[in-house]
């Protein structure tokens, strides 16, 4: 069997060289395995030594009840956000106007983006 490999040269900053050597030194082997076994990995080449990747779940169908009540959950967290933003906008301005610096702090951002899709009905409970 003939291994035909191929010869790189290539420029690399300092820190990442003395990585890639200090890497070879502990592992006991050549730095052109070590950048081979990394490169295997990052384009996932049979051979690597990478762990499984399990498979992602299966996104919820368009307009499936797990969908609506993601949604209605994200908007009521939404509502929730920005009755405290709200709120703290307010006292950070009487605050400021009574010279009460020292409780100041950041002010929050003056709006919040709502989420992009229309806010979902409640559906009525079967209990």
């Amino acid at each position: 069997m003939v291994l035909l490999l191929a010869k790189l040269s290539i420029s690399i900053p300092d820190e990442l060289k003395e990585q890639l050597e200090a890497r070879a030194e502990s592992e006991k082997m050549p730095v052109s395995h070590v950048v081979t076994e990394a490169l295997k990995a990052y384009f996932a080449l049979p051979g690597a030594e990478t762990p499984e990747k399990p498979d992602s779940p299966t996104p919820p169908a368009s307009g499936s009840e797990e969908i609506r009540q993601l949604q209605e959950y994200l908007w009521e967290l939404h509502q929730s956000y920005e009755r405290t933003r709200s709120a703290v906008l307010v006292l950070y301005h009487r605050a400021e106007q009574h010279g009460e610096n020292e409780l100041l702090g950041i002010p929050p951002e003056s709006s919040f983006q709502k989420p992009p899709w229309p806010k979902p009905r409640p559906r009525p409970s079967s209990k």
